[in-house]
């Protein structure tokens, strides 16, 4: 987390800050993470996948989230809604999609132009690579493509390169994540090795500490992908990079979002721009109340390194009040760059130095209060 929540005083106005300034509506201003699933699962069968456990969970009620036809009148929704975010992605399997349901295949292929893909980890990499070589069009990109020092040490790394340097070549590849088990990793030569080549390339390449192991910040001068605490295979992030769109059902997390027995924070027939920002934030009080509640009650975070995130958590989910009935949007929670913005400004909201208005209306309410604040 962010260095103003790590101190231990005044924390509600650390806390606060670091709301208003790094979470809050930060995860509809980027990237929405599209699925045309209802519930997200993934086949590749990756060793160091962290959800693994509830891919398994999830099966048994898995079919019933898998559509038959694409609705068209749920497609329109769907292009309205990408037109609010600044990157469409997905990370659905298409390889499973494309030798078991080859509709939802074909739906990709022909709609490929709108997606940043990150759905490659290891094993999928080797299965996914030849169809944005040979079935996808130039027209879309990778997002992001992840390896674990497991994977590494196991593999020829020279044939993984190739295949990296071809997919380069082919497509943009915007990032190239790297998990690591220690600080040390990088003294192994397979992971030295592709780590160089992303550098001779100047892909962006963080890291982050296996989330099957213990939580970790390592010290060896490569960005760390911050926000994240992991306890007994879980994660708990600060809800701030991404929406995650399966169907017709909004989700905070990855995990929520493969849960078949979770129900979304919004469950839409026909998208609104208004009422989506309400239901994203009570959403997310509700899901940092309920991983507070675990904290508190022994169920999760152990130790000190997670202790920060889940006193923030529970800070937030008792302080920060949201008004459904909202008519200002302060500037500082909403990027002008952004496209939502610029959606609401075209939409029913005047620009004003303090914020967005509310057209057609005289009181001011803000989209969120803190209590007693």
């Amino acid at each position: 987390m962010d260095k103003c929540c790590d101190t231990p005083a005044p924390k509600q106005g650390q806390f606060l800050h670091y709301f208003l300034e790094s979470d809050a509506l930060k995860n509809v201003q980027n990237e929405v993470i599209f699925s045309l699933l209802g519930r997200y699962n993934c086949f590749a069968g990756c060793k160091v996948c962290y959800t693994e456990k509830h891919f398994k969970k999830a099966l048994p009620n898995f079919q019933q989230h898998i559509p038959q036809s694409i609705d068209s009148d749920l497609e329109k929704e769907w292009y309205e809604i990408f037109d609010h975010f600044t990157t469409v992605s997905s990370i659905d399997d298409i390889y499973w999609m494309k030798h078991n349901h080859p509709h939802m295949y074909k739906w990709y292929l022909d709609h490929d132009h709108i997606f940043s893909w990150g759905n490659m980890t290891d094993n999928n990499f080797i299965r996914s690579q030849p169809l944005f070589m040979n079935e996808l069009s130039t027209e879309t990109e990778i997002y992001e493509i992840t390896f674990s020092e497991d994977f590494l040490k196991q593999v020829k790394i020279d044939e993984i390169i190739s295949m990296l340097d071809a997919l380069y070549k082919r497509l943009t590849i915007k990032k190239i994540k790297l998990i690591f088990n220690s600080a040390n990793s990088l003294e192994n030569d397979n992971v030295k090795k592709l780590y160089d080549w992303t550098q001779d390339q100047g892909i962006y390449t963080p890291v982050h500490n296996n989330f099957k192991l213990e939580h970790e910040i390592f010290d060896n001068g490569i960005p760390q992908m911050e926000h994240i605490v992991n306890y007994d295979e879980d994660i708990f992030p600060v809800c701030r990079e991404s929406d995650y769109l399966q169907s017709n059902g909004f989700f905070l997390t990855l995990i929520d979002s493969i849960d078949t027995e979770r129900r979304p924070y919004s469950q839409f027939t026909h998208f609104d721009r208004n009422t989506h920002l309400v239901l994203m934030l009570q959403g997310k009080l509700d899901l940092y109340r309920r991983w507070s509640n675990l904290y508190k009650t022994g169920q999760v975070g152990n130790g000190e390194s997670g202790k920060p995130y889940f006193e923030y958590y529970d800070w937030v989910s008792n302080n920060i009040v949201v008004n459904k009935d909202y008519t200002f949007i302060p500037i500082d929670l909403l990027d002008a760059r952004t496209r939502y913005y610029h959606k609401l400004k075209d939409n029913d909201w005047m620009v004003t130095d303090y914020g967005l208005f509310k057209n057609n209306t005289t009181q001011v309410i803000p989209i969120l209060e803190v209590k007693n604040g």
